[in-house]
């Protein structure tokens, strides 16, 4: 619609100008925005917001430099009800990020708050982190933040989901011990992350922490502020203040007290807490999360674990080359009489023939290993605690996925390979994959697929088109739309899952479990009197089935 008022071509469904704020009024325009009477009025229901993205849908509430409003975006997406990503391109059948069927999500108009301040410093902070393009999990970002000027004064503008998770006020008191542990070291890294980005929270409450089941993230960024360069100086005084708000909130979760001297924690957890509140220029966010890494452990009592580790490739019955590839890299950190296993475990399945495919899966598994001597057993060997493992791993991969990426475009070819991955510290397992090599974990009683495939019969199953027994001889069986290589960047999935003595984690190839049923595979580590004679069995039985296509198992089995 054009405004009589100024002449800009606003869209047929537009109240007000963009231009001019002018009240549209079907072909006229009756009169424009008034001026304030004050010097911060809100705008109306029905304005629009940021090139016409947000319309006003209500002010809630108004203050002299503030204003907050309920906003709806004008574009319709459609929302994965996996991982919420949003899509706005209706020919998008399956989600990009995760594969889920599409098909019947209905699109929306996602509604916003969005905070409106006269002060040119309120979000900077904010607008500082999201500038990086690099999200932290332990940090809960805006949607975005912009500047516009509907009155003529510029005014700065915060989006937020109209539902965010809870602040930490809102928890009973007090919280379980390791869980408010888990909690701190998660912000700790988030701390140290706004650290040495010059973010300082300055006044830490447990309104600054958001709760979601066992996820905690630093939220309401915009009382932050960014250390002018100026003030370098005293950067260390301001990230102390942090540390000890942190640590006086971790007291207050864990028992409900204000101080230490009222509680009856551990004694070693006691020590890290004082530390936190009392000596904070010395013991770092880096420090103090590593401090309850320990802690943690320490807590949960760890029995004397060792890995039992059975590993073997073949090249199958109908292919001349195996372009499979396998790492285990087994150690052990042994304090006070107690063995903490370390291990990294791997296997990768090449695909793009000979001089590509056995090409890429050897350079994923070369990275992987490259990294974890020089990053993840230097720390075990120290009785340190090792880096962030879920970071440290979907960094790893990406790496991987980086020298195969190279690779490929040099030698012009469409060289990749799946990827199935597990960290192992101590009873702990991180496991992470891409493409449709698996990841199983096998207990007394059954076996349980950890890992999902990256694959187009995957998605058939999920989306209930066809059953897993279908999916067995589907003649598209063999499309996978996620691998190492095929492009700069990769998602990488994640899961952690705790190895108990008398578990076994298995990862393979889908040359077994195209041969070989989720049920013979456990029978037959079952049956076994080591995790190398399974592999053996499992490799012989395979090829028994046909041995369509190279065959790799790798089993870590945790003992008392």
């Amino acid at each position: 619609m054009k405004c009589p008022s100024c002449g800009y071509e606003n869209r047929g469904d537009a109240r007000y100008c963009q231009r001019c704020n002018a009240v549209l009024d079907g072909e006229s325009a009756t009169r424009p925005l008034p001026q304030a009477s004050v010097a911060f009025a809100p705008l109306p229901e029905g304005a629009l917001l940021h090139d016409d993205q947000y319309e006003i849908v209500d002010v809630r509430t108004s203050q002299e430099r503030l204003n907050v409003y309920l906003a709806e975006h004008t574009a319709l997406v459609r929302l994965c009800p996996r991982c919420q990503m949003e899509t706005s391109n209706p020919q998008d059948h399956f989600c990009p990020s995760c594969g889920t069927d599409l098909s019947g999500i209905q699109p929306v108009h996602l509604r916003y708050l969005i905070q409106e301040s006269a002060d040119d410093q309120a979000f900077a902070a904010e607008a500082r982190l999201l500038e990086t393009d690099r999200e932290h999990p332990g940090v809960l970002l805006p949607r975005e933040i912009f500047v516009e000027a509907p009155y003529g004064p510029s005014r700065h503008y915060r989006v937020e989901p109209e539902f965010s998770p809870p602040p930490a006020t809102s928890l009973p008191l007090p919280q379980g011990l390791i869980q408010v542990l888990a909690w701190g070291v998660s912000l700790a890294q988030a701390l140290d992350y706004l650290h040495s980005h010059n973010v300082v929270m300055d006044d830490v409450t447990l309104n600054h922490i958001s709760i979601a089941g066992r996820r905690a993230r630093w939220t309401h960024l915009s009382t932050a502020h960014i250390i002018a360069p100026r003030a370098q100086s005293t950067a260390a005084d301001y990230f102390a203040q942090d540390v000890q708000g942190l640590g006086a909130a971790l007291v207050h979760l864990a028992t409900g007290e204000h101080r230490i001297a009222d509680t009856r924690m551990p004694d070693q957890v006691t020590t890290i807490l004082s530390q936190a509140l009392t000596t904070p220029t010395t013991f770092t966010a880096t420090t103090f999360a590593t401090a309850l890494e320990t802690a943690i452990r320490e807590l949960r009592h760890p029995t004397s674990i060792t890995l039992a580790v059975g590993h073997r490739t073949d090249v199958g019955r109908e292919r001349a080359l195996n372009e499979d590839s396998l790492l285990t890299l087994d150690f052990a950190s042994v304090s006070r009489s107690i063995n903490t296993p370390v291990g990294l475990f791997a296997v990768a399945d090449g695909m793009g023939g000979h001089e590509a495919g056995d090409i890429a899966s050897r350079l994923a598994i070369q990275k992987i290993a490259q990294r974890t001597i020089g990053e993840i057993l230097p720390p075990a060997i120290a009785g340190e605690s090792p880096p962030n493992v879920s970071q440290w791993l979907t960094a790893t991969v990406l790496a991987a996925n980086q020298s195969v990426y190279e690779q490929r475009m040099a030698a012009g070819t469409d060289m990749g390979t799946t990827l199935v991955t597990a960290l192992v510290l101590g009873d702990t397992t991180t496991v992470a994959n891409v493409g449709d090599s698996r990841a199983y974990l096998l207990d007394q009683s059954r076996i349980a697929q950890v890992t999902a495939d990256h694959s187009l019969v995957e998605r058939l199953v999920a989306t209930g088109q066809i059953t897993p027994e279908q999916a067995a001889n589907h003649p598209q069986k063999n499309i996978i739309y996620r691998v190492l290589g095929d492009k700069p960047q990769v998602k990488v999935d994640l899961f952690e899952l705790r190895l108990s003595p008398g578990e076994a984690l298995l990862l393979c190839s889908d040359g077994l479990t195209g041969m070989v049923s989720d049920k013979q595979i456990w029978q037959i580590w079952h049956t076994s009197s080591s995790p190398q004679e399974a592999c053996d069995r499992l490799i012989q039985t395979a090829n028994q089935a046909g041995g369509d296509d190279n065959i790799t198992v790798l089993i870590v089995e945790s003992v008392e």
